[in-house]
């Protein structure tokens, strides 16, 4: 399957250099498009975009973009700090993951293959600010979900790739991603970053129980 990612920065030659690197990532990737006006971003279709913080704002808020996005937020030095409750929206509007401003090209290839993949990349801290200040925001009812089920959630909040989740349960890869369809739809979620908030936001206690390697995005 093919792939479409879009840049957008502030600075359209630093856009040049995340498209490059981008570039160099071993992945199926079908084209990466450096955009400077946002109505070209709504004409890409973009499967990911990695934007900074004024993109994806104004993104969220233009109804003419309906289309499902998986968001990579670009930090910078020059923009003020992210509040959590901004955060949470991001979250349900496709955030995957946060690119502190000190990562390495290393470290964003990493983040690229982590959002591609469907999974995350954010500090442990972060996240645990976000369920500490913000209880209650997503729903408190308890989804109707399987014993099976809730395994393989605590198994995506511990870090957890399909892969890796088919390998411990002794099932297929396919039988996991139709699992994970299940629970997305019982919990009302789109993408495993809003599933582990909802974990943690309905069952404090196996929030306790993650272990580490949920969270090792430490950028």
């Amino acid at each position: 399957m093919s792939l479409k990612i879009v840049v957008h920065c502030c600075n359209y030659l630093f856009g040049e250099g995340i498209k490059l690197i981008i570039e160099e990532c071993e992945l199926n990737i079908d084209e990466v498009v450096n955009c400077f006006d946002r109505k070209e971003i709504i004409e890409e279709r973009p499967d990911l975009l990695v934007a900074d913080f004024n993109t994806i704002c104004s993104i969220l808020h233009d109804t003419s973009f309906n289309h499902n996005v998986r968001l990579l937020l670009l930090e910078t030095g020059c923009l003020p700090r992210l509040e959590n409750e901004r955060l949470l929206d991001f979250i349900r509007g496709g955030l995957v993951g946060i690119l502190a401003s000190m990562t390495d090209s290393s470290q964003f290839k990493k983040s690229i293959k982590n959002a591609l993949s469907g999974d995350f990349w954010l500090e442990r801290k972060k996240l645990q600010s976000i369920i500490a200040t913000k209880s209650g925001a997503f729903s408190n009812e308890k989804p109707d979900l399987t014993e099976k089920e809730l395994e393989i959630v605590k198994l995506i909040c511990n870090g957890f790739s399909n892969k890796e989740i088919m390998k411990k349960l002794k099932i297929s890869e396919q039988s996991v991603k139709s699992r994970l369809r299940r629970i997305y739809r019982k919990t009302g979620v789109s993408s495993r970053l809003q599933l582990a908030l909802f974990a943690v936001n309905t069952n404090q206690a196996m929030f306790n129980q993650m272990s580490n390697k949920s969270f090792d995005r430490e950028l």
